[in-house]
């Protein structure tokens, strides 16, 4: 579950990107953010993933509160979302699956990349889930 409470987002003291943005997502909810450029669609984002850091707001997932000032707790967080930024760059021989779970599993499991793995080959390749 994810719980968005009165996020806000300044830049430079003088542009409001989120301006007390609040929402819920429960376990197994699919959801899109739709409006128009410069709305702040990709801030929110940004500051679930722990990329921007809020101005004001709480953000929990799964109950737990991100914790922007801790950066090593913040990437912990992280391990557990997966995303693709708008101009993103993926690996052409892969799903899209493949692709947004390759690197948590790299980084967690302190894989190498197999040479083997290839769009056609079924290898699926299980993700922690350390706040389920």
């Amino acid at each position: 579950m994810i719980d968005i409470i009165d996020l806000n987002k300044t830049f430079n003291n003088k542009v409001e990107a989120v301006k007390d943005f609040s929402l819920k997502v429960e376990k197994g909810e699919v959801i899109s953010l739709i409006g128009p450029s410069g709305s702040g669609k990709s801030t929110v984002l940004r500051c679930i993933a722990g990329l921007e850091t809020p101005d004001k707001g709480k953000i929990l997932i799964n109950g737990q509160a991100i914790n922007f000032r801790n950066e090593k707790l913040a990437r912990k967080q992280r391990t557990i979302m997966g995303f693709v930024f708008q101009h993103f760059n993926l690996f052409s021989n892969m799903t899209v699956l493949k692709n947004l779970t390759v690197a948590p599993a790299l980084k967690t499991r302190q894989m190498s990349f197999p040479a083997s793995f290839r769009e056609d080959s079924s290898s699926v390749w299980p993700l922690p889930v350390p706040y389920a």
